[in-house]
Formats: C-alpha cells, sequence, structure tokens
C-alpha cells in the first residue's frame, strides 16, 4: 500500500488547506538516518480539495484523514498519473509536487 499526501494548491481556495501553507505537510514519519539536507515528500495538490476528495471517495480511491492531515491510498505508485487523470477530467487541476519546504538539520 502506498500513501501520498493531498493538499490544496493555496490557502482559501475551494477548501482551506486544513490551516498549513503549500510546502508545510507536517511530517507523520521520522525522517532518515542519514538524508543530507536533501529530504523531500512527494504530495498531491489540488485547486479543489473537497471536490477532489469527493471524486476520489467515489472512485475507489481512499482517502485517509488523520488530524486534518489527507492522504490518498494507492495499490501501487503507477496509480497516480491515473488518479490526476481522473481529478482533470472533473475539472480539478492538480499536480505533484515536493510538499515539504525545508528541514532544518541542527
Amino acid at each position: 500500500m502506498w500513501k501520498i499526501p493531498l493538499l490544496a494548491k493555496e490557502k482559501g481556495k475551494s477548501g482551506v488547506n486544513r490551516g498549513q501553507d503549500k510546502g508545510c505537510y507536517p511530517l507523520a514519519r521520522p525522517l532518515p538516518i542519514f538524508y543530507m539536507s536533501d529530504y523531500s515528500v512527494l504530495g498531491l495538490l489540488v485547486d479543489q480539495l473537497e471536490e477532489a476528495v469527493r471524486v476520489l471517495g467515489e472512485n475507489q480511491f481512499s482517502v485517509l484523514d488523520e488530524d486534518g492531515d489527507l492522504e490518498v491510498v494507492m495499490n501501487h505508485p503507477g496509480q497516480l498519473p491515473e488518479i490526476v487523470r481522473l481529478l482533470g477530467g472533473k475539472g480539478i487541476g492538480s499536480e505533484i509536487a515536493d510538499v515539504v519546504s525545508g528541514i532544518y538539520q541542527g
């Protein structure tokens, strides 16, 4: 099972991004021991968050909501382009992007 974060492209557009700005996905997993400050988390940014959640649910894609952090569940990473096409077909803009803007290595 694969999971990918689902966030609104911009705060305040069709579903507030749960109070988070683009690029501020809270890390729900520990950092690798040796990440050499080149760490990223691949996510799916959508322009209509609430509608995207509805469309995904209607098309057999589970969306997990853990304290406001949304993640789409996939059987394999090859389903990501299918999700982007599905959303685009419903008029929902989406992009695959790094959702972690920066990590401080102290």
